[in-house]
Parts: structure tokens; sequence; C-alpha cells
């Protein structure tokens, strides 16, 4: 896991020397360790331009005697005695090497998306349990009890009268459980929120929210009290992927009606690298896959997708060319503030040039 600041310094990290960027799947479910080892070795092997030995041994030592082989995916960055940086991943992933001037965050980019952090609630009439769910496994979990309801089942007058009382007493709880579910979402640091219960509870429960923690829910399910963890966790997880999905529709469908109509936004890869320079864009929309060559200034770090005789932007006179000016894209995004969105499986975004930028103005 990495956190923010750390994910912001890899990005902007600048160093003497190129950067090895390497990816591997090591989910032992369906590979060996051999097999993972063997695979790194070849990818080292295919690049066209060979990295320093003593980043190839650095990592050679790190799968023998330090990566506990627990996480089903894992990055590596290493750059000499200037940059050393390993990160297990929730996911297995595509075994991937490369050998770049900046360390290649696209991959990294995208399953911090995917798997950005974000709380469950699961309440009933009597208690609610919590958990703080981030790159795909629960970090912590609580529960916590009301005062216990039980069944009257005696007619009449007097079972009106405790049916009140009940319900009212199931209103204190679930009053109680908005109150224990706000403050664990703020020591946990989950500015997005999951409901889970029966939907009557849940009716209810939505009602008692304040404003602010109604914005914050994105999604609800129904579960039983007595799932397990890891029943809550899958669950979670598959709502937390569909809603994301169609989010990436809503946004390129918003960003494509927006260059339509004029307004804030841009398709297409040679507009979307100017206005990133700029420091425009608010949300950066890029096809799973895409990528491109390009030329980047040495004075501005400008890039862009041909070499001309000129930078386009500051008018300097050197442009060195980078073989994934995607990834340039992204780091820029992130150095500025804007969102990264690894969008797949949209026909319309591959229509649009397969990257498209939302602007700030």
């Amino acid at each position: 896991m990495i956190g923010e600041k750390e994910f912001q310094t890899l990005v902007g990290f600048t160093g003497t020397k190129e950067v090895l960027s390497l990816y591997l799947d090591t989910d032992l479910a369906h590979r060996t360790k051999d097999a993972v080892k063997l695979l790194f070795r070849q990818h080292i092997r295919n690049l066209e331009e060979k990295p320093v030995s003593t980043d190839v041994k650095a990592i050679e030592r790190y799968l023998d005697f330090e990566y506990d082989w627990q996480s089903r995916g894992l990055a590596i960055f290493a750059s000499g005695e200037e940059l050393w940086k390993t990160i297990p991943l929730p996911i297995p992933v595509r075994t991937q090497a490369y050998l770049t001037e900046r360390p290649y965050v696209r991959v990294l980019a995208d399953i911090r998306d995917r798997f950005a952090r974000y709380g469950v609630a699961l309440v009933d009439k009597e208690s609610v349990r919590l958990f703080s769910v981030e790159w795909g496994r629960i970090q912590s979990e609580t529960e916590a009890f009301g005062e216990e309801l039980k069944r009257h089942k005696q007619g009449g007058w007097a079972a009106a009268r405790y049916q009140r009382h009940e319900d009212n007493l199931a209103l204190r709880n679930l009053r109680q459980a908005v109150e224990i579910t706000q403050a664990f979402c703020q020591r946990a640091g989950c500015s997005r929120l999951m409901l889970a219960g029966s939907p009557e509870v849940l009716s209810q429960l939505k009602v008692l929210l304040p404003k602010q923690m109604r914005g914050q829910v994105f999604a609800e399910f129904v579960a039983d009290m007595d799932a397990s963890a890891s029943q809550i966790l899958e669950q979670s997880l598959d709502i937390a992927a569909q809603v994301e999905m169609e989010e990436e529709k809503r946004l390129v469908s918003e960003v494509v009606t927006a260059v339509a109509k004029g307004g804030p936004g841009v398709i297409g890869l040679a507009d979307a690298l100017y206005v990133l320079q700029q420091g425009r864009v608010h949300q950066l929309l890029v096809a799973e896959g895409f990528h491109a060559s390009g030329y980047v200034c040495t004075n501005c770090d400008y890039v862009s997708l041909e070499r001309g005789n000129k930078c386009p932007f500051c008018g300097h006179d050197q442009m060195v060319e980078i073989p994934d000016a995607v990834n340039r894209a992204i780091h820029k995004a992130i150095e500025t503030g804007a969102d990264v969105n690894i969008v797949r499986q949209n026909e319309e975004l591959s229509k649009s040039g397969k990257i498209a930028a939302i602007l700030r103005y």
C-alpha cells in the first residue's frame, strides 16, 4: 500500500539515471515463485535498452530474500541509490517492465483509483458493524450494540404501547449508529461510504444521515448482520466496481458533450497535453492500454506528439523523444492536482481519441 504523500513523491521523482519500473503478477494461485522470477528476467532481456545491473540484482535479491509473496501483484521502482520503492498490489497485474526517465506510474495510478478507500456500514435496529476498505482489503473494523430489542407477543392495548416503545428504541439505536459511523469514517479517513442492511433499515437510516454524510454515500446493498467480513468485502468490491464503471461512462459522456458545445473539455492526446501543461485539467480520462510515443521539451517539460524545430509551448529548441507520452500526461495530471481515471471498455472514449480532459476553466 502507498499513501498519497509517497505517491506524489514517486510521481515527481527526477533523477540522474533512468528508472526501472517493474510490475509483477505474483499470484501464486496460478504461477510458482520460480515462474514469476523467470518472467521478470525475460522482460528485462526484452527491453530495448538494458537497465543497470545493480538495479536488476537488487530486484532479484528482494524477490529471493525479502518479498513475502502474500500480495497478488507487486510494483518495484529502482534507480541506483536515488530510488528504491516496492509496493504490494491488491490484484494480479500483467508482468511488464519499463526503462524510462520518470517512474512508469500509469498501472499504479489505475489501481489506486480502482481501489480507493471507502467505508461500509452494516446496520440493523440493534447494532452496527463498520469496515474500512482500501486496496481491496479490510484495513480496520469495529462493532457496536445498542439496547436489545425484544419481541412482545401479547396483543391488545399493551402490545400497541410496547410496539411504540420498541420503535422509539430502534430509532434511538439508528441515531446512535449514525454517530458511531460518522466518528469511524473520520478516524479511518473514509470520504466515501457504502450502506448495507435490510431495505427497511436502510430507508430509515438514510433519513437520519446528516447532509454531509448523505453526500458521502455512493452505494448500498442488502446484507445480513451475520455475514462474514470476507462476504461483506467481496460484495462491496463488486458494487464499487460497478459504480466506478457507471461513473466512467458518465464522465466520458460529459466531456464529449462539453466539447461538442464548446464547453470546458478537450478530446485527443494533442489537445490534452496542451491543457495539462497549462494546469487547466480537472479530470483526465485515459482509455486502458492507450500508448503513444512523443517528444518532451528539455526546458519546460511540455510533451508534444511531434518533434518540431521548437517547443510549441515555450519556444525552446530541444525536444527529446520519449516512448510513452500518455504516461507523461498522467504524471502531469497528478502533479497539477487533476484526478486520473483509467477507463475500461468504453467505446465512446475510444472513438474520441482514447483520451479526454474535463477542464477547470
